[in-house]
């Protein structure tokens, strides 16, 4: 069986599929299509970066937005592990959580980033930190140019791989 984001994107592409209404009043959305499109993007970015498919652990962190969707959608399409972070973990948790997931990539909200600042000293597996949805700070990357500069085409995945998973902390 296909990407079910494929699928759906190729049989409902003008269908809404995520609606992102921000505390400030802005309301985003997206279509099937666009969802697709915009996945298979940081899927690229991703493995530009050196995830390993079937191997990489990618922690993502921040409030519900069109950003998380992209990426849960784009780390199951290149077989990568999602290990959500709890963004009102203390510094101390969040480094624990990170270090202890293996993550090699932070996938983090701009409003968040500053925490991962105060961290990295205590995450050497990270090796870079993605920062979406505003400005990033200094030695990490704006992860949304690298999106909108990415393909929008499928990503290649060597044979075999299994679609992405999740790995859950709980408190």
């Amino acid at each position: 069986m296909g990407d079910f984001l494929s699928t759906y994107a190729q049989t409902q592409t003008d269908k809404l599929a995520v609606v992102d209404d921000r505390p400030d009043g802005t309301l985003r959305r997206l279509t099937f299509g666009e969802l697709e499109a915009q996945s298979n993007r940081l899927a690229h970015v991703l493995l530009d970066l050196g995830v390993r498919p079937g191997e990489s652990k990618v922690v993502w962190c921040g409030q519900n937005s069109i950003g998380l969707v992209l990426m849960i959608n784009a780390a199951r399409k290149v077989g990568v592990t999602a290990v959500p972070l709890n963004y009102r973990l203390s510094d101390e948790e969040a480094a624990y959580v990170t270090d202890h997931s293996d993550a090699t990539i932070v996938y983090v909200d701009a409003e968040f980033a500053p925490m991962f600042e105060r961290i990295r000293g205590e995450l050497p597996q990270v090796q870079q930190y993605l920062v979406f949805d505003g400005v990033a700070p200094e030695g990490m990357i704006d992860v949304d140019a690298h999106i909108a500069a990415a393909s929008p085409e499928p990503p290649a995945v060597p044979d075999g791989v299994e679609p992405g998973s999740t790995m859950i902390y709980t408190s």
